[in-house]
């Protein structure tokens, strides 16, 4: 088995984590196979949940809707989205909203109602996101407290 050298951390560390640890932390999880299987994980938990294809269901929305014209729209509305931020309530043509339900009107009438695709990212993969972050940063990581070391 390959040791890696472990980063010291003070267990008073502030939050957000100093820059220079921040750097030292991912050092050390990309010398190791950390980073690709952080990555697998969170994929294949989104995509058991169903939530890659939610993705690609909310952009189309946006685009026929009228929501978003470009690519760039589209990524930085499903973004906010995603992260559940209160300002990224779906918004309305027409400046309707109705209980997670789309209408598009056109004139005088509704033309067409449609679910909106909820795009928040998946409880069950951030858990699973987080265990896999932690025993990653276990292997890396030692915390430092008051002259000792755990």
């Amino acid at each position: 088995m390959v040791t890696h050298e472990r980063v010291l951390v003070p267990d008073h560390t502030p939050k957000p984590l100093p820059n220079h640890l921040r750097s030292e932390l991912t050092s050390a999880l990309l010398s190791t196979s950390a980073i690709p299987l952080i990555q697998s994980t969170l994929h294949d938990a989104a995509q058991k949940a169903g939530w890659t294809e939610a993705l690609r269901g909310r952009g189309k929305q946006l685009i026929n809707s009228g929501q978003a014209t470009t690519w760039q729209e589209v990524v930085e509305l499903l973004v906010k989205e995603s992260c559940g931020s209160p300002e990224s309530r779906p918004s309305m043509p027409g400046g309707l909203q109705r209980r997670g339900l789309h209408q598009d009107i056109g004139a005088e009438t509704a033309k067409s109602t449609e679910e909106t695709i909820r795009v928040k990212f998946p409880e069950q993969a951030i858990r699973e996101g987080k265990n896999v972050i932690r025993d990653a940063l276990d292997h890396v990581v030692e915390l430092e407290s008051a002259g000792t070391t755990r």
